[in-house]
């Protein structure tokens, strides 16, 4: 209880239209701990901004309450929730001729008087966060300058410099590419161990959530949100019945969807490793499926090609694009 930073008793979040009341998430009880790093996951339109905008109070809550240090959200003004609370958003930045540093440098605004002087301290605040998340090579780079995965570390880093208990992300990766989407989901994870932060993901990164998250908050439509740990939310059935699609299987081991194949043939495939699984996926792309017995046998060999067995004839293939050109005959 000590290091509980924000928690929730019986919210619903949602909209208020004039007289009506659209409810997306209720009855949500849950709460955030320093050191630990929570995705909030979910399908798109299912409420996950909703929800994080009514955690700060940037949208009033249809019942329930939020608290932020035991207190109650309602308690604190502006300028003390900017003390404790850091949000990195995906809104595109409007001075992009500031330098790194400079941006860095914003996070220390609710701590300076009004003439927005930042003192020793503040500037070593700054260091700090710009360290941490190794981003000193571009620290005097303009904002225009930068990749789309160097501004969103730069952007992190503004939240850490901010120095609140509590970060919270909405789609950190979303436009990033496949390096710097796991770059991003490791520093975050790095950084609650290195800095005992509580932090909050809104993500789409299942399969990088699932080995760097210590809870997951699944949010799914007309359903109550279910949070725990990744491992007891894959066991219980919970996690596929949040990706749940009539149109394709979610294969929850593996993060990705299993697209169902017409016309499947089988075949026998004897191999091991890498190998193996992309001769899989190949087969499984082209209409076959892996079974025990079948007239078409494929072998790995030793010297990383394979053998095609028919009752016919024994083909040796040096690629995986020769093996279904003689699948296909």
């Amino acid at each position: 209880m000590n290091n509980r930073i924000l928690h929730t008793e019986d919210l619903t979040v949602g909209y208020r239209l004039k007289k009506v009341v659209k409810p997306l998430i209720s009855n949500i009880n849950v709460a955030l701990y320093g050191g630990e790093m929570v995705c909030l996951l979910g399908q798109n339109g299912v409420g996950k901004s909703t929800m994080i905008r009514t955690l700060l109070h940037l949208q009033p809550a249809l019942s329930g309450k939020v608290y932020l240090h035991e207190k109650p959200f309602s308690q604190y003004t502006g300028l003390d929730m900017a003390k404790h609370v850091s949000l990195v958003l995906t809104d595109p930045i409007q001075t992009g001729n500031f330098t790194v540093r400079e941006l860095v440098a914003l996070g220390r605004s609710p701590y300076t008087s009004w003439t927005g002087q930042l003192s020793p301290l503040d500037w070593d605040k700054v260091q700090w966060a710009i360290d941490s998340t190794r981003i000193n090579y571009i620290e005097d780079k303009r904002l225009y300058e930068l990749s789309d995965g160097q501004l969103q570390k730069a952007l992190i880093a503004r939240a850490i410099a901010q120095d609140g208990q509590l970060i919270i992300l909405d789609e950190p990766t979303a436009h990033l590419d496949m390096n710097n989407r796991v770059e991003i989901m490791r520093l975050l994870k790095e950084l609650t161990s290195t800095t005992g932060k509580a932090i909050l993901v809104a993500t789409h990164e299942l399969q990088l959530t699932l080995q760097l998250a210590d809870q997951l908050w699944l949010t799914n439509f007309n359903e109550p949100l279910v949070s725990g740990t990744p491992e007891d939310l894959a066991l219980s059935g919970q996690l596929k019945a949040t990706y749940y699609h009539e149109g394709f299987e979610f294969d929850i081991k593996t993060g990705r969807a299993e697209l169902p194949i017409q016309g499947q043939q089988p075949v026998r495939l004897l191999g091991h490793g890498e190998w193996y699984y992309w001769t899989a996926n190949a087969l499984r792309r082209n209409g076959y499926y892996i079974a025990d017995e079948s007239t078409i046998v494929i072998k790995q060999t030793e010297q990383n090609s394979w053998v095609v067995s028919t009752t016919a004839q024994h083909t040796t293939c040096t690629s995986v694009g020769a093996l279904l050109s003689v699948l296909k005959g």
